[in-house]
């Protein structure tokens, strides 16, 4: 087999959404003619973690955990109610950097590693990345799984934050031999900022992975409708008018109070409960935290309904693409997808032939799609889903097996030829 380094910050025993586009690819690489050896952090600042995903890493798999700075000095500066982001860029984990750098040179040196995988966030994965690629020439291939300089999301203290962060994603840029981003959109945006990126950038969606749903056990359909979200709520991404819809059909449906049930499974943040409180769900809504991602898709396969949440936010929201869309077309439950009608999301749910798709911000037919999906049910009617064989995580991961064989030096393709 050929040899890849995988830098990732987000790796297995983690958890949550970070983690499982790079474990796939992982899992399904050794395949395809390439062993990863998994450049990975051994004292994450993040707490949410699943022991149950390492079994899913191949034996073909190398993992080194390497110690990151970011800790102690990243608490003293929140206790002092300052953001982390004036001193430390590109992210606050770029104590990282010169442990990730170190031994990341030491695998690709003692193990003829053949080409270099970086993905991100965190955007100190990337530098990693392209420190390495300065240090050994060897190719480098980077994977946004977000935006970096153009998220919504990212508010820069000052301009020159933004000025030398624009120039540190310019220099990886620059020094990668193939880009990856997850959606069009994102693609677009890039080589308009980029257009040396025209030559060298391709989209591989996320995915599902059909392993995953062979054993779970599913239930006949009784009891309560069930509306689940499942994955993250965080700034723009609000279950508001959701919640506000729900409660203005039980206000309509006095009824429907006793039918329906909403389950919110993961990081659902800071506001969901207050929203909860404000529109009187209390008694409707059930708050989990985060589960092992194997309760986390049996919940979905016995769901009634799966609530997708895309916030309104021009290219950034319309090109978001999650690995937890594609789950909810595996698991084969109707899709409510609160999103704009442009957006990419609404459009894989519409093609596939998923379930309905509704503005993220208007009450009245997110209402009215929650009582159309509850009849639906009541009435025995189930949806005929379309093909999804496209979005597996097997051949996603082919597909990238493919750009790493294309930037590999010709003697090495040569020699795989034969």
């Amino acid at each position: 087999m050929k040899k890849v380094l995988v830098i990732a910050y987000h790796y297995p025993p983690l958890g949550g959404g970070g983690v499982f586009r790079t474990l796939k690819f992982t899992k399904y690489l050794p395949q395809f003619g390439f062993r990863p050896y998994v450049l990975t952090v051994k004292n994450p600042m993040y707490t949410t973690k699943d022991p149950t995903l390492v079994k899913e890493i191949p034996s073909e798999a190398r993992i080194f955990a390497s110690f990151s700075f970011e800790h102690r000095i990243l608490r003293a500066s929140r206790l002092l109610n300052i953001d982390p982001e004036w001193f430390f860029m590109p992210d606050v984990n770029v104590g990282w950097l010169p442990c990730g750098t170190y031994v990341g040179n030491k695998i690709i040196r003692q193990e003829n590693i053949d080409v270099i995988y970086a993905t991100a966030p965190v955007w100190t994965s990337l530098l990693i990345g392209y420190l390495l690629k300065r240090k050994t020439q060897k190719p480098l291939v980077i994977d946004f799984r977000d935006p970096w300089t153009i998220n919504p999301f990212k508010k820069f203290p000052t301009e020159f934050h933004e000025k030398i962060e624009n120039r540190l994603e310019k220099k990886v840029l620059m020094s990668a031999d193939y880009v990856i981003t997850v959606s069009h959109p994102y693609k677009t945006k890039l080589i308009e900022k980029y257009p040396f990126l025209k030559s060298k950038c391709e989209v591989i969606m996320n995915g599902f992975d059909s392993d995953d749903f062979r054993d779970l056990k599913r239930l006949p359909l009784k009891g309560k409708f069930r509306i689940l979200h499942t994955g993250s709520l965080y700034g723009l991404r609000s279950p508001k008018h959701f919640l506000s819809a729900l409660q203005k059909l039980f206000q309509e449906e006095t009824e429907l109070r006793e039918q329906i049930e909403v389950m919110f499974v993961g990081n659902y943040g800071k506001e969901t409960p207050v929203l909860v409180d404000k529109f009187g769900l209390n008694d409707v809504v059930k708050l989990v935290g985060y589960i092992p991602h194997e309760e986390c898709l049996e919940l979905m396969v016995n769901a009634h309904v799966l609530l997708l949440i895309v916030t309104s936010e021009g290219y950034y929201t319309s090109g978001i693409v999650t690995g937890k869309l594609f789950e909810y077309l595996a698991a084969g439950r109707p899709v409510l997808a609160l999103a704009p009608k442009e957006s990419i999301a609404a459009e894989i749910v519409q093609s596939t032939n998923a379930g309905l798709t509704v503005s993220s911000e208007n009450v009245e037919p997110i209402k009215d799609a929650i009582l159309e999906l509850y009849n639906t049910w009541k009435e025995g009617e189930s949806i005929q889903q379309g093909d999804i064989r496209i979005y597996d995580r097997k051949f996603l991961t082919q597909r990238l097996s493919q750009i790493f064989e294309n930037v590999l030096p010709e003697k090495l393709k040569v020699r795989s030829d034969n």
